[in-house]
């Protein structure tokens, strides 16, 4: 399923309105559900994940959103003592003309400046980068510097602010024929290349166990590049426990690599309404249990 259609179908589920609030947990780890996991407007959808514990989201959208809308939900965020993971920067992410041909480059360079812009409002941790899909005409080793020498002149962007920007790779076996970075070795080669503390790489789980498997091997091989994570179990891209993927056993890896940042959950739900969104949350609390 291609990202756009995804959200937009799962923007669907109902919130959990006039539920009672379940009981107090504490998380090992920063896990941010996606606004439109809820439905309803965003303030309450922000509600509605810290009344279940969770103290960060996460919103692929948000340079939708005029900068008014935007300082409404940092409003909402302050009042909440959450904070926020990503947002996608790039509109040509899904085209050509993203990083691999250097044609997309204006364009690109001109969503990251407005992504600094807009973490001056949120102030979020990081942003999504996407390379675009494969160009037939240039070399795998032209793209590749193509996307180097971009995100090299994005991280002078971006190097006064606390913005980082990450790099995410993504399956072409289900969900995006032609996307360029695929797998984790080809995203640290380009970043490794970039050498900038402000990018890095982008590790969804769904993806790289589409991709490549592995997953507990290749986070700790990738470390120290990795800036990001992003759950979702797989077949289906829903949420621990409704497909392969030994997520009590990831994050708990994760968690004694002692890692700080956010893991946004950008999935579905395997049951629609409320029933469901319990059912998820409960998910990440059953995942989040072990001994430390």
């Amino acid at each position: 399923m291609h990202r756009r259609t995804f959200l937009s179908s799962a923007l669907a589920a109902p919130a959990m309105a006039g539920a009672a609030p379940p009981p107090p947990h504490d998380y090992h780890l920063r896990y941010a559900p996606r606004v439109g996991l809820a439905q309803g407007p965003i303030p309450r959808q922000l509600e509605i994940y810290a009344e279940w514990g969770f103290r960060a989201f996460e919103y692929n959208g948000l340079p939708r959103h005029s900068f008014e809308e935007i300082a409404s939900f940092r409003k909402k965020m302050d009042e909440l003592k959450m904070a926020m993971g990503v947002f996608v920067v790039n509109r040509g992410g899904w085209r050509p003309v993203a990083m691999a041909d250097k044609g997309g480059h204006g364009r690109f360079l001109e969503d990251v400046r407005k992504a600094v812009e807009i973490h001056k409002i949120i102030g979020n941790e990081c942003a999504t980068v996407t390379s675009g899909l494969r160009v037939e005409h240039l070399t795998f080793a032209q793209q590749t510097q193509s996307a180097i020498d971009v995100l090299k002149r994005a991280s002078d962007i971006v190097e006064k602010t606390r913005l980082m920007l990450v790099l995410e790779p993504l399956n072409e076996k289900v969900d995006h024929a032609g996307y360029f970075v695929v797998y984790s070795e080809h995203a640290a080669e380009i970043i490794g290349a970039v050498n900038h503390p402000q990018v890095k790489i982008l590790f969804d789980m769904y993806h790289q166990q589409i991709s490549e498997g592995n997953i507990i091997n290749n986070i700790a091989h990738y470390w120290d590049l990795i800036g990001y994570f992003q759950v979702g179990d797989v077949p289906g891209r829903r949420e621990p426990y409704t497909g392969e993927m030994n997520y009590q056993n990831i994050f708990k890896s994760i968690h004694a690599k002692g890692y700080k940042g956010i893991l946004g959950m950008e999935h579905g739900l395997s049951i629609s309404g409320e029933a469901g969104l319990r059912k998820c949350f409960e998910a990440y609390r059953k995942a989040d249990r072990w001994e430390s």
